[in-house]
């Protein structure tokens, strides 16, 4: 995994749990138990992506802004066990990168993920900002990956609120990352530890958000989940991120997800 040079500060509005609150090990049962029985391997969707960078000094501030357009394909890695997002780029800022020709759905049928895994990190040269934060991590699912099951016992786990965001219904459940060396690395190879706030409907174990921070990076990634036609269960429909680097760069990106379409490893997409 390629080094993550980000981090953020966040503020959820938080009702403390009460004592009629369900235990935190029911939650996360029900969590694991929904991450592992997921069915959403396989799925491909649009992918809009508006990013700006703000830069300068205070008295003279200016912003550039990008709109990236991309195949967004989500596949499941058997020999790791875990759900794996492919971001294929088709255009720039209305300008064409390469033909769009479902070229990620092909791969991932043909089971050619090393030629998908490399198109997807080929693809980070088009993050607006990377010279300001090299980043990998603003995929949609990266926060699925560190709250499965198989990597659980490296986080330290505490239900934090109800009723937390947007007064939906929900538990906010927040996974800290205490062992070493960490997931994400930063440049220098020092450990750069996670945390992800997770939106968890308590009767099912459904995702509903999660927020992902790290400890030495003022930034975060949120990820909203949601229904779509034909898919079983929620997929990511909006992933929102804000960076602010040490010079006081804010690097910001709203991403929204549509026409989700699962797609079958050997045969035509299933539409």
């Amino acid at each position: 995994m390629r080094p993550a040079a980000c981090a953020f500060t966040l503020a959820l509005l938080m009702v403390p749990v009460t004592a009629q609150a369900p235990q935190l090990g029911d939650i996360v049962a029900r969590l694991d138990a929904y991450l592992q029985a997921y069915e959403l391997a396989n799925v491909v969707a649009e992918e809009t992506y508006r990013q700006s960078v703000e830069q300068g000094p205070k008295d003279r501030r200016w912003t550039t802004l990008r709109v990236l357009h991309s195949d967004y394909a989500l596949t499941f890695a058997a020999d790791r066990n875990v759900w794996v997002g492919y971001r294929d780029t088709f255009e720039v800022d209305g300008q064409p990168v390469r033909d769009r020709d479902e070229r990620l759905q092909r791969l991932l049928r043909s089971g050619a993920v090393g030629q998908a895994k490399r198109i997807a990190e080929e693809n980070a040269r088009f993050n607006l900002g990377g010279d300001l934060i090299s980043r990998t991590v603003n995929v949609p699912t990266f926060a699925f990956e560190l709250l499965h099951p198989r990597i659980r016992r490296r986080f330290r786990q505490r239900l934090a609120a109800t009723d937390a965001i947007d007064g939906g219904p929900g538990w906010l459940v927040e996974f800290r990352e205490r062992d070493r060396p960490t997931v994400v690395r930063r440049p220098d190879g020092r450990d750069q530890p996670s945390t992800v706030m997770a939106r968890v409907d308590p009767q099912t174990g459904e995702v509903l958000r999660t927020v992902l921070t790290w400890e030495h990076v003022r930034g975060s990634i949120t990820v909203d989940y949601g229904r779509a036609p034909g898919i079983p269960v929620p997929v990511p429909t909006s992933m929102s991120e804000r960076f602010i680097t040490r010079d006081g760069e804010v690097v910001t990106g709203e991403a929204t997800y549509a026409n989700f379409r699962q797609f079958e490893t050997s045969a035509r997409i299933v539409r």
